[in-house]
């Protein structure tokens, strides 16, 4: 048996995630990757760098809507942190600003740290931070923690639960 690191539960071995918490479980293993020279590496043409993508100087947006599930939940929240999203959970110490507990996020696959949404070089992005049932925009699958633009009438899907996007720009510097 594997005991998680985080939340003390037993699972299996060799098994790769925590099957209450999602977290991952070879962590302690420090598998590690040899760094690469930064010129050797090829980013090729990422939504990061896509000048069509990122929004310029002059407007950038300020906020993020999200319509939560069948019965469009809204919640308004600023731009100027990481937003994390997932099911609060006292006993685990997880307290996600975006709690979808009660959008039958347990039901829906929602895990307790399933996502986080943050501005970066004035896009904004989402990450999945290592799901079991996995973040979805507009219907693509995300590999976990690695940042996929979000843009003004996207669907981002946490698990089975449906989240419609909206941003909000401002004209001038921030």
């Amino acid at each position: 048996m594997i005991k998680c690191p985080f939340c003390g539960a037993q699972n299996a071995k060799n098994t790769l995630f925590c099957d209450e918490c999602g977290t991952y479980l070879l962590e302690q293993e420090k598998r590690g990757t040899d760094p690469l020279s930064m010129g050797s590496i090829n980013w090729g043409e990422s939504a990061l760098s896509d000048p069509s993508v990122i929004s310029s100087q002059s407007t950038s947006p300020l906020s993020i809507y999200l319509n939560i599930g069948p019965n469009l939940r809204n919640i308004a929240l600023p731009l100027n942190k990481a937003i994390h999203m997932g099911r609060l959970d006292p006993a685990s110490d997880v307290f996600p600003e975006v709690d979808l507990t009660n959008d039958d996020g347990l039901e829906k696959g929602v895990s307790r740290r399933h996502a986080r949404v943050l501005k970066r070089e004035g896009a904004i992005v989402v990450e999945d931070l290592g799901s079991i049932n996995g973040t979805f925009v507009n219907g693509k699958r995300l590999a976990p923690y690695l940042p996929e633009t979000l843009s003004h009438g996207d669907n981002l899907q946490l698990g089975r639960l449906v989240i419609e996007i909206s941003l909000t720009t401002q004209k001038g510097n921030d």
